[in-house]
């Protein structure tokens, strides 16, 4: 839990954009991210949550203003692509018991 008056680490936008880019086009790990970056693997969970529920890494302090048409779709694009990528590795993983019982 945080202490009255701790200071937290600021990490650059790059370097989060990288970590979505590794884990959505490499297909690499949370695990294997965080320890390629020198990352805390939470810092890293906490990223991809961010985009795949905000459609952005960076999150703006305050009270939340309304969303926009044009940034609902962004968030909602994202989403999907997250839900197809999920769903094709859930098929490969079936398909590879299937194999390993015949």
């Amino acid at each position: 839990m945080a202490k009255k008056g701790q200071k937290f680490k600021k990490y650059p936008s790059e370097l989060k954009q990288e970590v979505i880019r590794l884990y959505f086009i490499e297909h690499l790990p949370k695990k294997t991210i965080a320890s390629l970056l020198g990352i805390d693997e939470r810092r890293v969970k906490l990223w991809i949550k961010n985009y795949i529920t905000h459609g952005k890494v960076e999150l703006k302090k305050g009270k939340p203003k309304k969303e926009t048409l044009e940034e609902e779709m962004e968030r909602l694009r994202a989403e999907n692509a997250y839900l197809k990528l999920m769903m094709e590795k859930m098929l490969e993983e079936k398909d590879k018991k299937k194999q390993r019982l015949k």
